[in-house]
């Protein structure tokens, strides 16, 4: 092992899925490690794309985005997702 690397403690049955998923990709399991947390933003990440989509908004329309409209907005999207759950 480099000096980067570790040991991540987890079950047989995930290790196993993961060998199963990265043969199957031709690609090893670090590898598919990567490529699947680097696919999850976190929070952070999130609110950052936020702010820049919002600033471009506001470049482009002259419309600042409120803290409000954001909230009102992200509330009608968790909404829809719980009726397309519900379906």
């Amino acid at each position: 092992m480099g000096d980067q690397d570790t040991s991540i403690k987890t079950t047989k049955e995930v290790r196993d899925r993961l060998k199963t998923l990265a043969s199957e990709r031709g690609t090893t399991m670090n590898d598919l490690l990567e490529e699947l947390v680097t696919r999850e933003l976190t929070e952070e990440e999130k609110e950052q794309r936020a702010q820049y989509a919002m600033e471009e908004i506001r470049q482009m329309t002259g419309v600042t985005v409120t803290d409000e409209a954001r909230a009102k907005a992200r509330a009608f999207l968790e909404g829809l997702g719980r009726e397309s759950h519900a379906a």
